[in-house]
């Protein structure tokens, strides 16, 4: 089930904010036409410290600015992979060298993140200069929820007088100025966008361990009924994985799951086969279980189709079928964190968000991707309500920063250079990536596809980690692919997976709902319906896998539903799409 947030937990939060964040509203006269700057800023132009013409460096004089002003304070939530401290990364040191920014990192860890964020702007202590990031898909949420308090500074005019490289690309697409703009007319902070033709868009690959079916005779099936035979042959087929022990398991979920692309619970997998497919997406969690039909915002975990998944997966439970560990909340029990990280093969089939979490090499390459399964009444698989404008409002500047226009030029130059994009986002050179004979950042990879390390990371997620912030504000676009660099590469044969399993129909059959930022007051009722609204749909569907549903208990189900607010869920979301229109 869900994970309701509790009391919050005291704790103390110290962050350092040295001259350049003390007087808050200093830069207040930035943020109403984009072009006058901050005392600060004029005085540091006319010393020729900075430069704001928008050729590099923009800091000219890093150590009589920092003499004079601090460090520009940044506050990041940190990714517990991380053991590289973040000034020290190799793209921190890249901007540097570029930009002559060098910013005072105030890093929080990820768990309790947003805890500690909201104490800090709750407590009115003393902020930083810039919120790198707020933990992923977070950014529109919080910056709203203050933007009334005076704390975030409105970015649309830095936007269109100062960062020609980010309005350009703003200007160029459909939906990402809707997405940005809160419901008060302003954006706060900059977005970030990582196009990758739709991957973020449907969960990832929905597997099925090749080796075992060929030693059982079986063919990767095609319809819901096959995909079970296959199951029960694995749940009889004795020791397929060849280690000694009867410890294979036909099939894993993580019930539980609130990952942000949706991947893990393969409830969800199967409702559009049984005639309407109902979601869940961490990265826009607030929508779990709505969709766009007929422009109509619908709570599709209503629908009988939903109560005939739970009917065949009680089916699939009682046949002992499915692992008994997929009713794990906790991550650090689920498959993902340890099934799937052993050196030998122990699940017939389960989802994944990419493949490359399946750290054995040899038992990686036991999988494939499942072709979307036919149901009884459609087919399987399902839309996210998400983007690729996965964050609105990172690097937001606080009002008390007295360089707005320094952050709107740094955030310019990662936006405008398609390289320090790149790695800003997967990994530096020398990490992740070498240039081909064509200036093409590629991955370096063996004979057989394999990530070669570079470095002492093994991964190409630790390289990551531990060479760039990654989230925050930069963008890449799918124009990018093999001009400046290769697919990244631990995502190729997740994209491809993920096609197996039939995203671009999907995609075109669905309408998700699209990412929309709300009032502070929809936001406020959202987190005191949607949370038990989530929590209500994750207990019934346990309680009906392992005992069945009843016209009972449905009826208790839909009861629970409606007095938990579903009616004010469904109407805050049709204001808002019909308000983003």
């Amino acid at each position: 089930m869900k994970k309701v947030v509790s009391l919050l937990l005291i704790v103390v939060l110290v962050v350092s904010v040295l001259g350049g964040c003390k007087d808050k509203g200093s830069s207040k006269n930035a943020s109403g036409d984009g072009k006058s700057l901050t005392a600060e800023e004029q005085e540091a132009v006319d010393a020729g410290l900075i430069n704001l013409d928008g050729s590099l460096p923009i800091i000219k004089d890093p150590e009589a600015f920092e003499k004079k002003y601090g460090k520009i304070s940044a506050l990041i939530v940190n990714t517990a992979e991380r053991t590289v401290p973040v000034g020290e990364l190799a793209m921190c040191k890249k901007w540097f060298e570029d930009t002559g920014v060098e910013f005072d990192w105030q890093s929080i860890p990820q768990e309790g993140a947003q805890e500690k964020i909201n104490l800090m702007l709750a407590s009115g202590e003393e902020l930083p200069d810039v919120f790198w990031n707020f933990g992923d898909g977070k950014s529109g949420n919080i910056v709203v929820q203050y933007a009334d308090q005076d704390i975030f500074l409105p970015t649309e005019n830095l936007i269109n007088n100062d960062m020609p490289h980010l309005k350009k690309i703003l200007d160029d697409s459909e939906n990402y100025w809707k997405e940005i703009k809160a419901p008060d007319g302003h954006t706060y902070g900059f977005p970030y966008i990582e196009e990758m033709y739709g991957l973020v868009l449907t969960g990832g690959p929905f597997l099925i361990n090749k080796t075992w079916l060929d030693k059982l005779g079986l063919a990767v099936p095609a319809t819901v009924d096959e995909w079970v035979n296959c199951l029960k042959a694995f749940r009889d087929g004795g020791d397929l994985n060849g280690n000694g022990k009867a410890d294979e398991i036909p099939m894993a979920s993580w019930f539980g799951a609130t990952d942000t692309f949706g991947s893990y619970n393969l409830f969800y997998r199967f409702t559009g086969a049984f005639g309407s497919a109902d979601s869940y997406c961490g990265g826009n969690a607030y929508a779990d279980h709505l969709r766009l039909v007929d422009d109509k915002v619908t709570f599709t975990a209503k629908d009988e189709a939903f109560r005939k998944t739970a009917e065949f997966f009680n089916m699939l439970y009682k046949e002992g079928l499915v692992w008994n560990g997929s009713f794990e909340a906790d991550e650090s029990a689920a498959y993902k964190s340890s099934l799937i990280k052993e050196d030998v093969a122990r699940i017939g089939s389960f989802a994944t968000w990419t493949d490359q979490e399946i750290t054995n090499l040899d038992v990686h390459d036991e999988y494939v991707a499942i072709p979307r399964l036919k149901g009884e009444n459609g087919m399987s698989g399902f839309e996210n309500n998400f983007s690729e404008l996965q964050d609105s409002s990172d690097t937001a500047i606080t009002t008390s920063c007295k360089f707005p226009h320094v952050i709107a030029k740094f955030v310019d130059y990662m936006v405008g250079d398609p390289y320090v994009s790149i790695q800003s986002n997967w990994g530096a050179e020398g990490y992740n990536y070498v240039k081909d004979d064509n200036g093409v950042l590629r991955t370096p990879l063996d004979d057989q596809g394999r990530y070669v390390p570079q470095t002492e990371y093994t991964t190409f997620g630790t390289a990551r980690v531990n060479s760039t912030t990654c989230r925050g504000s930069m963008i890449v676009l799918n124009e990018y692919y093999e001009k400046y660099a290769g697919y990244a590469y631990d995502a190729v044969q997740l994209l491809e997976n993920q096609k197996i399993n039939g995203k671009d129909d999907i995609m075109k059959e669905y309408d998700s709902i699209p990412r929309v930022m709300m009032t502070t007051e929809e936001l406020s009722r959202l987190a005191q319906i949607q949370p038990t609204i989530s929590d209500v749909v994750d207990r019934y569907i346990n309680q009906w896998i392992t005992g069945g549903v009843t016209d009972d208990n449905w009826k208790s189900y839909l009861s629970e539903l409606d007095a938990a607010g579903l009616s004010d869920l469904l109407n805050i979301y049709q204001t808002a799409v019909d308000r983003n229109k």
